[in-house]
């Protein structure tokens, strides 16, 4: 399942979201579906949503810019392991499934490449 991770100063996991069918607003008003203390975050500055393609984030015209792997974002697909900087605040993506089929598709070129090296005798 993928899931929003708040990190916190030292870059461990604060908080963590998991990213259903509705859209997740994050800013600093409580109107948001997550609220973060940070003066430098608009009161909604971004979303959070499922889409055919997979999950996007969309900047919501933010004073600051939300930044995805170091560019700015409009609206971005996110990939496994995404930073996210909005304001003073980092958020990783964090998307399981994706992880398993890397680490799947990792496992078969391992055996792959063992099965070419030939047996010593």
């Amino acid at each position: 399942m993928a899931a929003l991770c708040l990190l916190d100063d030292n870059g461990l996991m604060a908080n963590r979201w998991e990213i259903g069918e509705n859209p997740l607003a994050v800013g600093r008003d409580q109107s948001a579906d997550i609220t973060v203390e940070d003066g430098a975050l608009s009161r909604r500055h971004f979303e959070v949503q499922r889409t055919k393609e997979g999950v996007t984030i969309k900047d919501l015209d933010s004073q600051n810019g939300t930044w995805v792997a170091g560019k700015r974002a409009g609206s971005t697909k996110l990939k496994h392991h995404d930073c996210i900087v909005a304001g003073r605040t980092i958020f990783l993506y964090d998307d399981q499934n994706a992880a398993k089929a890397i680490s799947a598709s990792q496992a078969a070129a391992k055996l792959s490449e063992t099965a070419l090296i030939p047996a010593s005798s």
